[in-house]
């Protein structure tokens, strides 16, 4: 059977290492701080635009809105332009 569960788990040597430990705690400790600063004053969110979405993110803490999702493929040509109509007579 196939799983992808070695991704995603954490191996157990690491969580026992104190040093692992307090520095995940102080990074988890300052991103709730700076989101705590960012909710009381509000996000400052710069528009922020990736391979098929458009989101604004947080300069500050980094938070995401879900935003927009565009289509990977390019528009259609619906209706044939005339080019004697762009002519310069």
């Amino acid at each position: 059977m196939a799983t992808n569960l070695e991704h995603t788990a954490t191996p157990i040597g690491g969580l026992m290492n104190p040093l692992v430990l307090v520095r995940e705690w102080c990074a988890r400790a300052s991103r709730s701080l700076q989101s705590a600063v960012c909710g009381l004053g509000g996000h400052d969110s710069v528009l922020q635009i990736e391979r098929g979405r458009m989101f604004l993110r947080c300069t500050n803490c980094g938070h995401e809105s879900p935003g927009w999702t565009a289509p990977e493929r390019a528009p259609r040509l619906r209706f044939p332009g005339d080019a004697s109509r762009h002519r310069l007579n």
